[in-house]
């Protein structure tokens, strides 16, 4: 609460001053956020310390490479931006530590060396790390040639592991995008079984997805699923690798439809309901939200201003001191320090998801999520009883021949043997049933010729 009247009295304080045109209060407390939860991981990974002081809970192993991945992939699009601001001073200050980041972790002879060939989890960092340098061309074009061939060698290294059939799918494809992009070369096998199988057989309606063949009900689609479908997909479509207009409309109508649904989340208060697993990424949360304004000229029904007033809230409710240890790391938790909300593959790096909050800060100061005017989110138009409403609409799709074919042929992939099994002996049934009507036509026929 503490928090929220700071704010506000910003809102009213600087105008006074005169100040109104060159800083945005909501903007600045946006980038102190960002930056209070990017420095430890920044600082000591620049300084080629990070593992001498990172706190462990469990995955030691993994956590370094997941804290990176995660807070870079977050702060990218505020990296790449460039302007004549004040703000400008410390983002070139930040990317520099980033660059630096990039030298010791992809450096075997760094203390901080990540790890790419224990386990399969840095399959899903890498692709944070790729997801990021997508995002934020001005970083890769930063790094010296060494780093650049280390970090593709350590992402083709991951083609030993074998992802899973769930979002980890899009993990092997956005590692394959970006290699395509860098280097002309990628595994397109790799690369597309993560596009279809999002786009035509796990795909449940009204713009969710199931992560892989069966439906669970948790934030999946806003973690990874919609913003690194979008992303790559876009790149595909810059790039004029494969036909990608129909798979990308299909994608950017669903994602939409999920914006529309995830805006409605956000309470009066800026909290969102907890439920499903992963609960400990907080404000990752909102990623699709986040991205979405970034790649979206706008969101019909969703002005600008009204996201950035109920994102802003959001963030007020969620990251305050109770969530940093004395170090200034992220506690395990949704709030404060939670350890029972950790699920097996979860560290301390983990939680760093949170920091794709942050993307539309990569937005210039002119842009319309921070220049429209504030605007109540929906749960506090509810709340206030605002006549200006819109009832809200679920999204069908009207399927054709040819994606119903897609469907079938992608999720018959992804079927456990049993259920294969089972397809074959309807197909077999149906085909014996077939024949035998074919053949006793005949014999009908021969016996009874027609005169």
């Amino acid at each position: 609460m503490r928090k929220f009247w700071y704010i506000l009295s910003l809102l009213w304080i600087v105008p006074a001053y005169g100040f109104a045109n060159e800083q945005d209060p909501i903007r600045e407390y946006w980038v102190e956020q960002l930056i209070r939860l990017s420095s430890p991981v920044i600082d000591n990974l620049s300084g080629d310390s990070l593992k001498k002081v990172m706190p462990v809970e469990q995955r030691q192993e993994y956590q370094y490479l997941e804290a990176f991945g995660r807070t870079f992939c977050g702060m990218s699009r505020w990296l790449n931006l460039r302007d004549d601001s004040e703000e400008e001073v410390l983002r070139d200050t930040v990317r520099n530590k980033v660059i630096k980041c990039f030298q010791h972790g992809f450096d075997p002879n760094s203390l901080d060396y990540f790890n790419f060939v224990e386990g399969k989890q840095p399959l899903v960092d890498a692709a944070f790390v790729a997801q990021g340098l997508m995002r934020a061309p001005l970083v890769w074009e930063m790094l010296d040639e060494d780093t650049k061939g280390s970090v593709i060698d350590a992402f083709i290294s991951l083609r030993r592991v074998k992802p899973y059939p769930n979002n980890w799918l899009l993990f092997s494809s956005m590692i394959e995008a970006f290699l395509y992009d860098k280097t002309g070369i990628c595994d397109e096998d790799r690369l597309f079984e993560g596009i279809n199988a999002f786009v035509y057989a796990f795909y449940v309606g009204d713009g969710v997805y199931a992560d892989g063949m069966y439906y669970d009900n948790n934030y999946y689609n806003s973690y990874v699923i919609h913003p690194m479908l979008m992303d790559i997909l876009l790149l595909l479509e810059n790039k004029g690798l494969g036909n990608m207009d129909e798979r990308r409309l299909l994608e950017e109508r669903r994602y939409h439809r999920y914006i529309q649904w995830m805006e409605r989340q956000i309470s009066e208060a800026g909290s969102l309901p907890v439920y499903g697993r992963s609960a400990v990424y907080r404000l990752g949360m909102l990623h699709a939200l986040a991205e979405y304004v970034c790649v979206s000229d706008s969101v019909s029904s969703l002005p600008m201003g009204q996201m950035r007033t109920a994102m802003t809230q959001a963030l007020i409710h969620q990251l305050d001191d109770r969530d940093y240890d004395e170090r200034g790391f992220l506690k395990v938790g949704y709030n404060d320090y939670q350890p029972e909300l950790a699920e097996s593959y979860i560290s301390t790096g983990s939680g760093y998801l949170c920091s794709t909050f942050f993307l539309p800060l990569g937005l210039p100061r002119n842009h319309a999520f921070w220049t429209d005017p504030a605007e109540d989110w929906t749960s506090l138009k509810l709340l206030n009883g605002n006549q200006a409403l819109s009832i809200d609409e679920s999204y069908r799709e009207e399927d054709t021949f040819s994606t119903i074919l897609k469907r079938f042929f992608y999720r018959y992939r992804y079927l456990n043997q049993f259920e294969k099994r089972l397809v074959k002996a309807i197909f077999l049934l149906f085909f014996v049933f077939a024949v035998g009507g074919y053949v006793l036509c005949l014999i009908m026929h021969f016996r009874n010729p027609r005169k």
